[in-house]
């Protein structure tokens, strides 16, 4: 239970990192990659790596390993 909680206290860091820092690499990275729509960056769909698709499920208010 206690990582279940840790890691959604650090992919939760990522995504406030996300909103603060729009001019950061990281950003600027996974906005190449994933491409910003309406000023927030796309889900991926099939491409999307694990690590992403759970940020994408924490900043969507799903949380960690939450089915779809």
């Amino acid at each position: 239970r206690q990582l279940r909680e840790f890691n959604l206290a650090l992919l939760g860091k990522w995504c406030w990192r996300m909103l603060v820092d729009g001019e950061g690499l990281w950003f600027r990275v996974l906005a190449a990659r994933y491409r910003v729509e309406r000023g927030r960056l796309r889900d991926g769909g099939r491409r999307r790596s694990s690590w992403w698709r759970e940020i994408a499920r924490i900043r969507d208010g799903e949380g960690v390993g939450s089915k779809p």
